[in-house]
């Protein structure tokens, strides 16, 4: 999601999370079988949850999204709402289009808000958020150290603070945050450095767990964390256009493609990437077990990693760490430096 448009407008951007452990409201408002962090959503908003939130925006990014936004808009009603039209393909037409389709969207909400859309607002908003993502790159570098300087649970509790604030206030802390965390001596009693893949993976009590058994999280792919803020928007073109190049090609996540490739190549190339900076030795995969996405993407992921140990773990909601306890122990144990 675009957040340098509402943050260019003056309002604050916040991501939707939700924190119940079951959804039965949301059961009978959505099919079962969605993931369970749309069924979250729904469920907190139903609840009230998110009363304080003056609009909601959505994108087209696959099935469950769109479902999610039409239930959420039809059942919780907020003040403002625009599903954003999300092309599937990289190419110059799709990006032409994605562009246009962010300058619809940045002036219904200027309306909304009753302010003007100012495109060298949206300039500076676009240096926060590169500000944002620079700082995000240099503390999660960090974590590739011999002691990484940061646990997993540490750094998805930063990444989760940045989805609720101003960016220009969350870069003030962020550069206090480095300071201390640079002069720390790291995590030096660890078995195995472990890279976490996922999707909007944010429950910090399976990350604890594994760190608690032996291994380290020094590096990821969750849309909740390194895959947020990974790729810059340039600040050499339109604005516009900059956000649509970043927006299509983030490939942390299946978005869009190149014409002649799959948007799954992208992903296996930035996890890869990841991996191999990291120095991370094992994958543990958090599979939503209702996202489809996470059903049609490992086992190609896994393939391409061949000989790479990797355990899979199947969540949803409650979370019950005990049932996980057995398999991600043996599997340090067995992989251990």
């Amino acid at each position: 999601m675009p957040e340098e448009i509402i943050h260019s407008l003056g309002a604050v951007p916040v991501r939707l999370l939700g924190l119940s452990q079951t959804t039965e409201n949301a059961h009978s408002k959505l099919p079962s079988w969605l993931c369970y962090y749309a069924r979250r959503i729904l469920e907190d908003g139903l609840k009230g949850e998110f009363n304080q939130v003056d609009g909601i925006v959505g994108m087209t990014t696959d099935d469950t999204k769109m479902h999610l936004y039409s239930a959420y808009t039809f059942y919780v009603k907020h003040g403002f709402s625009y599903l954003i039209q999300t092309p599937y393909v990289r190419d110059e037409l799709s990006l032409n289009f994605f562009a246009e389709e962010l300058e619809r969207f940045a002036i219904k909400l200027s309306q909304y808000l009753s302010v003007e859309f100012d495109e060298e607002k949206l300039r500076n908003s676009v240096k926060v958020y590169n500000r944002f993502r620079r700082l995000c790159e240099e503390l999660c570098d960090l974590r590739s150290d011999d002691a990484p300087k940061l646990s997993g649970v540490d750094w998805m509790k930063i990444m989760l603070g940045s989805t609720c604030m101003l960016k220009d206030d969350f870069n003030r802390m962020l550069e206090e945050k480095l300071e201390h965390v640079k002069d720390s001596e790291g995590i030096k009693d660890y078995m195995l450095r472990v890279h976490v893949s996922g999707t909007d993976h944010y429950d910090l009590e399976i990350l604890s767990l594994i760190e608690s058994l032996g291994a380290v999280i020094v590096s990821d792919d969750l849309c909740t964390a390194t895959g947020y803020f990974a790729g810059f928007v340039s600040e050499s073109k339109s604005p516009l256009r900059g956000l649509a190049e970043r927006y299509l090609s983030c490939s942390s996540c299946i978005l869009s493609s190149n014409p002649d490739s799959l948007s799954i190549e992208d992903r296996i190339a930035f996890i890869k990437k990841r991996i191999k900076k990291s120095r991370a030795k094992a994958l543990i995969v958090l599979r939503d077990r209702g996202c489809e996405i996470c059903g049609h993407q490992y086992p190609l992921i896994i393939e391409a990693l061949r000989n790479f140990p990797v355990l899979i773990l199947d969540v949803d909601i409650p979370i019950s760490v005990e049932q996980y306890a057995t398999r991600i122990e043996a599997f340090i144990e067995s992989h251990a430096r």
